[in-house]
């Protein structure tokens, strides 16, 4: 690799402090940072170390929780253009400190404690209402908005939450809805998990990269397992009160020849219709992860948790994969993927 493309894969993060531009002021006490997107289930966050040997940051210089910090990361010396990215607001939320050599650690999360939506526990309840609409009630509440994106009405008779918080209720209605939850910028995001996979790659990540390759693997792992999955999903469900059975088999294509077991359900469902369509989420639940790979890579494009890859050179796991987790560092990027599900 020459030297201006191994820098153009480098990545420095620039730093707006309640306002104010101190990238330069930090320069020469950042030592490293990471910054991680997750896909779902968990609240994006930055984490900065500096060194402190003058004990500046311990004192006059300590951080105050709460404060705002608008980071953008920076590709220096791009081999096309300068590629800039800005990744929202992050709010202090813990700083920690060791030494000797003295050393300060901020961490930094994309929602802030002020917002009631993971710090106070709430019980309310919701009549025959969609998951969209909860959502958005619970959105209102927080002062975010609410981006939603899903083809299917999720709807129900009730929705109970009961001593959790909103973070808590909304993430657990929406992992069993087979919905993608995530928080950036003020913002609720809800996706359908599926409609994610769907999406076209963006990159193909080859095993033996080159260095003219957008991405370049450094190292992998990889995991693929039998363990807790399934061939098919059959949910019946005996509503007494009406007197009606409701059942449905879902069965996804390319089943592996090895799996043969079958997952039952009974849940409440109101048709057969919704008993497949439950079919098909609890399927998804349970087979998701049967293959991942976790990738450490240095890149030429900017990497988001959501996208999609065509991995090839690694074999029996090649195919498309997800991104479920991002973490950015200056000299490198740790990739976890799942390979995507076929059909469901």
């Amino acid at each position: 690799m020459n030297q201006s493309t191994d820098i153009g894969r480098r990545t420095s993060l620039f730093i707006e402090y309640n306002h104010q531009d101190i990238t330069a002021e930090l320069k020469n006490f950042i030592t490293g940072w990471t910054y991680t997107d997750n896909l779902s289930g968990e609240i994006d966050n930055l984490e900065i170390t500096l060194q402190d040997r003058d004990a500046l940051w311990l004192n006059d210089w300590f951080p105050r929780k709460g404060s705002i910090i608008k980071p953008t990361l920076y590709k220096t010396r791009w081999n096309r253009e300068e590629l800039k990215t800005k990744i929202g607001e992050f709010e202090i939320d813990e700083i920690t400190g060791n030494g000797p050599p003295s050393r300060i650690v901020i961490k930094a999360l994309s929602i802030t404690e002020a917002n009631s939506l993971r710090g106070q526990q709430k019980s309310r309840a919701w009549e025959k209402a969609t998951l969209k609409t909860v959502a958005s009630d619970i959105a209102k509440a927080n002062g975010m908005k609410l981006y939603y994106q899903s083809s299917e009405v999720i709807k129900k008779d009730r929705w109970e939450q009961e001593g959790e918080t909103d973070l808590s209720y909304l993430y657990s209605i929406c992992k069993d809805a087979g919905l993608c939850l995530k928080l950036a910028n003020k913002t609720i995001v809800i996706l359908d998990e599926a409609d994610y996979e769907a999406k076209p790659p963006v990159a193909t990540i080859i095993r033996h990269s080159k260095s003219t390759d957008p991405i370049k693997v450094i190292n992998y792992a990889f995991k693929t397992s039998l363990f807790d999955t399934y061939a098919a999903c059959k949910v019946k469900y005996r509503n007494s009160r009406k007197n009606r059975t409701y059942s449905a088999t879902f069965t996804p294509p390319n089943v592996p020849n090895n799996i043969g077991r079958i997952l039952y359900i009974n849940e409440e469902v109101s048709s057969n219709e919704e008993a497949y369509r439950l079919a098909k989420k609890r399927l998804r639940e349970k087979n998701k992860n049967a293959t991942t790979i976790t990738l450490t890579v240095t890149s030429l494009i900017h990497i988001d948790a959501g996208m999609t890859f065509n991995l090839i050179g690694f074999g029996r796991i090649n195919g498309k994969y997800i991104a479920t987790k991002v973490i950015h560092r200056e000299s490198n990027i740790t990739l976890h993927l799942r390979r995507c599900l076929e059909g469901y």
